[in-house]
């Protein structure tokens, strides 16, 4: 059970029903575009808040909206600390999604708790976390074609699982990039 936008009770079966509703967010996985270093073996060094940051690149529209949260939450330094990142996601969904699920994708991302994130790695975890969402509340086979992924992403992730053999990655990005 969770507390909907209406303030009312509702079932996890009620919940993916909302995101046809007007006041949501509608999950998409073309809003961004994650992509692989071109040398896998940069894998090694990368962090899940690098790679996020540096590889994922979202649409205008999602763009517009990640500042704007963003700068609703930041800090005097021009930086979202930590303990804002649950309540700024929130917010990027209208507060549709459950706080247990933006919990779960915060904990993948293994940031230390005095964590400062810039607006670019913002956009990236808020990307992610949609990728998240869309796989948990949509069903592939009944996505809408200008829902799903872009062709060049789709091949690029393909074969993940082989252009990984032999690389040392994090066990926390390997999983970032399952869930993409």
């Amino acid at each position: 059970m969770y507390e909907n936008s209406d303030g009312f009770a509702a079932n996890l079966e009620d919940q993916s029903r909302t995101f046809s509703r007007v006041n949501s967010v509608i999950l998409s996985q073309q809003a961004s575009r994650f992509s692989l270093p071109f040398d896998v073996k940069d894998f090694e060094r990368m962090t899940p808040r690098v790679y996020l940051e540096k590889f994922c690149k979202v649409n205008n529209r999602r763009h517009v909206l990640y500042k704007r949260v963003f700068d609703k939450h930041k800090d005097n330094e021009g930086e979202l600390p930590f303990k804002f990142l649950s309540d700024a996601l929130a917010d990027a969904y209208m507060r549709t999604i459950d706080m247990n699920y933006i919990t779960d994708v915060i904990n993948l991302l293994d940031l230390p708790t005095n964590t400062k994130l810039t607006l670019s790695e913002f956009e990236g975890i808020a990307a992610f976390s949609e990728r998240y969402f869309f796989n948990i509340f949509t069903r592939q086979e009944n996505a809408e074609p200008q829902l799903q992924k872009d062709v060049l992403e789709k091949l690029d992730f393909a074969s993940i699982n082989w252009k990984l053999i032999g690389v040392n990655i994090s066990p926390t990005l390997r999983q970032i990039l399952r869930h993409i």
